[in-house]
């Protein structure tokens, strides 16, 4: 998430809040969460299920997209639906177990008691994007990290039988935390990113 929401536009923070610092911790949602209740880190920006929690206030969410995706000249690509038989037998290039939508993937197969067994674990989805590409594989990426191959045509999203996973990009805070003049800057910041390249 560092990449959509602080890079594409960082530099008009930093004119508008000169005396502002930032420092990002990237971490599983839990450990986030933890550090959130310690007060060792002022707001949570997760890329997972839809958290609900009384503690938390939510100060902007958006529900985001996943697929499965694939080279466009993949066989896999001309399938108008995926199931999880086809699916085990594919080359899976994925993110880290127990990571997000990693997870939703990983219990969505285990319903059947299946688990995929990656060729490939990276937490850099760029590099996941750039192999499915060149054809190493198939990965399951939010729609925002594959949107520009999808335009270009190089790769393709597929569906699969009975998986509609709920992803949620969501920005909060605990309930009894002061929220600072710069804490706003960056939330208001963070809030209105649109996640595409």
């Amino acid at each position: 998430l560092c990449t959509p929401l602080i890079a594409s536009r960082f530099s008009r923070l930093r004119q508008q809040y000169p005396r502002l610092a930032l420092t990002i911790i990237p971490a599983g949602t839990d450990e986030l969460f933890r550090l959130l209740n310690r007060n060792d880190v002022d707001l949570v920006c997760t890329l997972d299920s839809h958290i609900y929690n009384t503690n938390y206030v939510i100060a902007s969410e958006k529900r985001v997209g996943v697929h499965f995706v694939t080279a466009a000249d993949h066989p896999l690509a001309k399938l108008p639906i995926l199931d999880k038989q086809i699916l085990l037998e594919q080359d899976f290039l994925l993110t880290e177990q127990g990571m997000s939508y990693r997870r939703l993937l990983d219990e969505w197969m285990a319903k059947d008691s299946l688990q995929i067994q990656p060729v490939l674990e990276s937490g850099s989805t760029d590099l996941l994007c750039r192999l499915v590409e060149q054809g190493a594989g198939v990965s399951f990426l939010p729609d925002y990290v594959t949107e520009g191959s999808v335009k270009r045509g190089t790769i393709v999203r597929l569906d699969a039988e009975d998986f509609r996973p709920e992803l949620w990009v969501q920005l909060l805070y605990h309930r009894n935390k002061w929220v600072s003049r710069s804490m706003q800057a960056v939330i208001d910041h963070l809030s209105g990113i649109s996640l595409q390249p």
